[in-house]
């Protein structure tokens, strides 16, 4: 039931700009191989080489962005950023990208990123946090990936770490508390052995979250007939929860040319509840009608296996890179509404909605992929499979009679994809193209009551909605320097499918007057994506035109079949439009002294076309400006300060129009002590949205136009990270079926 909160974090439809979303969750991302062409990967190591000796004795001679390849290239070590405290902070500090603590990468104009770590997908991104910013070398960032990336990926971001040293037993610990609306805490324990070529991580994280509370304000606007309706809702919710999670990976390096590796990861929350209330006015022709008050309880529990074995390694000239991978997991979901209706009169009933959800996840991928030097430059050749089982069970119990019925859906998906890469260098310019096929067969099946007699003489499946689909997919990349400045401009086609949470044909019941459902006919969304990078010395600059079709959309209209002109129904649909849209991301990132500033200034604009409450077309075209100040001082007696400001304006996002401008403000100070052979130790105390200015709101426009407003509340924060013999990983593998995983 958190299907009630309309909250923009939860929806990833929206890339980097804000927190306030209705009620679905649209993200997708995929597969990504860290490896590049061979031609590229033999000057890299020479560069690598030479920043080593720049770092020493030429300092600052090359920027820390610059173009490599397909990629902008953050260089951490050996500068300020090597200090800002995670991974997830440094991601923070790089142009064009936000980091979430609790997870998420994304990239401003593309959407979430998927994120790899020396060549291995990062399947927690939770783990971004407890990496130590330290043991980063570089960042890159792609934003428009080659076909060897699946094409539903929007962007990638890769993290080098520095070589570990020596050997022997290590450990890292981390403890973080903070403050919001209550209490959370969380531990993780890194224990490593290293030993010739045997490598073996354990780690152990244990936490609670009692500080999320949500508070939103919703106005509903629709026409029926003459008449005008209006609906004025208040909302307040308190998530609470516990969890736990050991992960164990084995690394054996046979010698430089042959690795193998197994990962594995139990993630486990027994724990987690969601108490709150929602009361709604409601108008008709500007005359009260009735009033709606809402007691919601809602509880969670899920675990989820994650396992990964592969196998890296060199033939002659021949390199080969062998993944499989699983993912096992269960959900559910125990809520209800206790409801009591209030009319203008003041006679009063009462109803009382308990519901049951589960889902889960059988999931098994597999991914080959061949690279072998060609005329100069490297062919690279993969193919993946990979299979899930997922089902979707939904359960009610009422006195009152409701539009509403028990499904049972299962959806069983098997994806093949193929594809050829070359790449080579002519002088001072890198050419790239490639091309990519994927085929989806996807069989939606229904057991509940819905099924028809033809679906039970075919096992439930149902035809009309079962789909497969065979798509090409095209890029094509070219890198060139102009004097001092470094461009690089990128094609490719790319495809978003809907989220299997949002093919569901369960309808749930929210209170008196709303219900939420997915779409079971959801096509999958096509972009073509054309982008410019250029880097010049410590400027930085992005720019990114893409045509969109069928763009899944959220929205409220009038519950199919009802009477009841108070009665609605949010789900999701395919824009029946194409649109374009324009992103403009300059940067600039000098060092002044100790004083390392960040300057970034975002511009996205769209052409989208939506229908109002009026039944009018109109066509959403107000461009937003995102606004990026980011500061770290160097400060004596191994003290440094942070300092940053981010500023979203009013403007349209699809179908949304945000009507408010947000701005985050916060400050951190951090300090590190010499343990001596006790190892260090780092202390990082932070506040964020420091004059409680984050807020958001925005207006979700259809046939029901729905506006919602999010106050927002500063948090505290403090991490104790203690080093001890420190020692990374050298896990390689990669992962596979990424973009089904993603889905989950």
């Amino acid at each position: 039931m958190n299907l009630i909160r309309i909250n923009m974090n939860a929806t990833k439809i929206l890339p980097i700009l804000g927190t306030m979303l209705p009620i679905a969750v649209f993200a997708q991302s995929d597969h990504v191989s860290s490896n590049f062409a061979q031609s590229d990967k033999n000057s890299s190591n020479l560069n690598d080489t030479t920043l080593m000796l720049q770092e020493v004795t030429i300092k600052s001679t090359l920027p820390k962005t610059r173009v490599k390849g397909d990629a902008l290239r953050t260089i951490v070590n050996g500068t300020i950023l090597e200090k800002a405290g995670s991974c997830t902070d440094v991601l923070n500090r790089i142009p064009q990208l936000k980091a979430n603590k609790d997870g998420g990468v994304e990239v401003f104009g593309r959407g979430d990123a998927e994120v790899y770590i020396n060549g291995r997908k990062v399947q927690d991104l939770k783990e971004l946090s407890r990496i130590q910013s330290d043991q980063i070398k570089t960042v890159d960032v792609v934003q428009n990936p080659g076909a060897r990336y699946a094409a539903s990926v929007k962007a990638v971001v890769r993290i080098t770490l520095r070589k570990a040293k020596g050997e022997g037993w290590s450990f890292i610990e981390k403890a973080s508390m903070g403050y919001h609306y209550g209490t959370a805490a969380d531990n993780n324990l890194d224990l490593n052995y290293r030993h010739g070529g045997l490598d073996v991580t354990g780690s152990f994280w244990a936490g609670y979250d009692y500080a999320n509370k949500y508070f939103q304000e919703n106005i509903l606007n629709y026409q029926v007939g003459e008449h005008q309706y209006r609906g004025e809702s208040h909302q307040n919710s308190h998530l609470k929860w516990r969890g736990w999670s050991p992960q164990i990976q084995v690394n054996y390096m046979i010698d430089e040319n042959h690795s193998l590796g197994a990962y594995y990861k139990f993630d486990n929350h027994p724990w987690q509840t969601c108490n709150g209330w929602l009361n709604t006015d409601s108008y008709e022709d500007g005359k009260y009608r009735e009033l709606s008050e809402s007691k919601i309880y809602q509880e969670i529990t899920f675990k989820k296996h994650i396992f990964n074995a592969y196998y890296n390694g060199k033939v002659g000239k021949l390199g080969i890179d062998l993944n499989i991978d699983g993912l096992f997991d269960v959900n559910k979901e125990p809520n209800g509404t206790e409801e009591s209706i209030t009319d203008a009169d003041g006679n009063k009933s009462f109803s009382k909605v308990d519901n049951f959800t589960k889902s889960q996840n059988r999931f098994w991928a597999s991914k080959l992929v061949f690279s072998y030097p060609v005329w100069q430059g490297s062919l690279t050749v993969g193919g993946e499979y990979s299979h899930n089982n997922r089902s979707d069970a939904y359960s009610y119990q009422s006195e009152s009679q409701l539009p509403m019925a028990n499904t049972d859906t299962r959806i069983k998906e098997s994806m093949a994809a193929g594809f050829i890469e070359y790449g080579r260098r002519f002088g001072s310019l890198f050419a790239q193209i490639g091309v990519r096929y994927e085929y989806l067969n996807t069989g939606y099946y229904e057991y509940g009551d819905k099924q028809d007699d033809e679906s039970r003489k075919n096992g439930g499946k149902q035809e009309d909605v079962s789909r497969k689909y065979g798509d090409w997919f095209p890029t094509a990349a070219l890198s060139l320097p102009i004097g001092k400045v470094q461009l690089s401009l990128s094609y490719r086609q790319d495809i978003k499918r809907p989220e299997y949470s949002n093919l569901t044909s369960s309808t749930i019941y929210i209170n008196r007057y709303a219900y939420q459902t997915g779409n079971p006919y959801l096509k999958p969304t096509y972009s073509h994506v054309l982008l410019l990078n250029a880097a010049y010395q410590s400027f930085n600059l992005v720019v990114n035109y893409s045509h969109t079709k069928d763009v899944v959309a959220l929205l409220t209209e009038p519950y199919p079949g009802s009477d009841d002109p108070l009665l609605s129904i949010i789900h999701p649909v395919n824009a029946s439009d194409g649109y374009d849209k324009w992103v403009i991301n300059p940067s600039f990132r000098p060092t002044i002294g100790k004083w390392h500033p960040l300057w970034s200034v975002g511009w996205i604009a769209q052409n989208y076309k939506t229908l109002t409450a009026s039944g009018e077309e109109m066509t959403m075209n107000r461009p937003f400006w995102q606004l990026v100040w980011n500061n770290d001082v160097e400060l004596p007696a191994h003290f440094r300060l942070n300092a940053f400001a981010q500023v979203r304006t009013k403007g349209d996002y699809d179908n949304l129009r945000f009507y408010k401008t947000s701005c985050n403000i916060g400050l951190g100070i951090q300090r590190d002590f010499n343990l001596r052979s006790l190892g260090s130790l780092t202390a990082d105390l932070r506040c964020n949205d420091i004059f409680n200015t984050n807020k958001s709101g925005v207006t979700m426009f259809g046939a029901r136009e729905l506006s919602s407003y999010n106050p927002s509340r500063r948090y505290f924060s403090l991490d104790i990270t203690w080093k001890f013999n420190e020692a990374r990983s050298k896990y390689r593998g990669t992962g596979a079926g990424q973009e089904q995983k993603a889905r989950m």
